[in-house]
């Protein structure tokens, strides 16, 4: 299968896809009760600041993995702000990355994750964390996604939950998370921002919407990302709304404040008007899509 997004999205679509009951990719973590908790929580422990891209939580276990995807590179300070993490669990309810589970009983597991081959360059027994790795065409299968070096988790049946096989003809869904504020997620950004535009133009009428709603009707896990994650991507969505206004995207949506911030609303009888010009933006965004398969991350 081809990617049109960067490494890190598609690995935060591989988790969260296995986190999902669909029969496009394996459910793994599904059956075992995990769910997409929150993406991209910044927090401090003890002093530490500590932000990893996933958190998925089981709360039927009380348990949660936190998720650092890695490209090549492990670096040292990182490995002891997760260790701190780790060892005081309760720390990710008190301050507010995990919810719905008595501090005192939650416990956690940290694992990095890679399409890379962290082993070719590191001595994965020097450090004290689960590593998986994702690799594609392994045997029979069409991706393989196991633990490498010693290290395994605390959760004895997520340990054995791996390594997860992936059959030929079912790949990676890269839906579940259409884009990310990575510069080479950002021609699928702008399609799925100027198709939310007609979809909210078309609901909304005369009546304004500002960008978080425009980035909840184009992103399905909105709801779940952080405040410092949301507030990268409004960066991202109020950039893409100057730029097309600057294109020709103002002569039919038009600019008004809303509880004193920035809001768009549709042009009377412009509608069709404003399909057309979003078709057209959205044809030239299409050719510009560069494709990598999975072994060229």
């Amino acid at each position: 299968m081809t990617y049109y997004l960067s490494p890190h999205t598609v690995q935060m679509n591989a988790w969260i896809g296995l986190c999902q009951l669909d029969d496009r990719f394996p459910d793994t973590l599904a059956k075992l009760g995990y769910t997409v908790d929150i993406i991209e929580p910044g927090f401090t422990i003890k002093g530490d600041y500590i932000q990893p891209d996933l958190i998925l939580t089981a709360h039927r276990r009380n348990h949660s993995l936190l998720l650092d995807f890695k490209s090549y590179h492990l670096k040292d300070h990182q490995n002891e702000r997760y260790e701190t993490a780790v060892r005081n669990p309760d720390q990710l309810v008190l301050r507010g990355a995990v919810q719905g589970v008595p501090p005192e009983e939650l416990s956690a597991d940290f694992s990095y994750s890679s399409f890379g081959d962290l082993a070719d360059i590191h001595d994965l027994s020097e450090f004290a964390f689960t590593t998986v790795q994702f690799e594609a065409h392994v045997g029979d299968s069409n991706l393989r996604i196991e633990i490498v070096g010693s290290e395994g988790f605390g959760e004895p049946d997520l340990d054995d939950a791996f390594p997860i096989e992936v059959p030929h003809g079912k790949d990676i869904p890269t839906d579940y998370y259409p884009f990310d504020a990575e510069d080479e997620d950002h021609t699928q950004f702008c399609i799925y921002m100027l198709n939310a535009a007609i979809q909210l133009a078309g609901e909304y009428g005369s009546d304004p919407f500002n960008v978080d709603e425009l980035l909840a009707e184009s992103h399905k896990l909105w709801g779940s990302m952080s405040e410092e994650k949301k507030k990268e991507l409004r960066s991202w969505g109020e950039d893409f709304l100057d730029k097309y206004n600057k294109k020709g995207l103002d002569e039919h949506l038009r600019k008004v404040q809303k509880d004193n911030q920035p809001a768009w609303f549709r042009k009377s009888s412009s509608f069709q008007a404003l399909r057309n010009k979003a078709d057209e933006f959205i044809a030239d965004l299409e050719e510009e899509l560069a494709q990598k398969k999975l072994g060229e991350f």
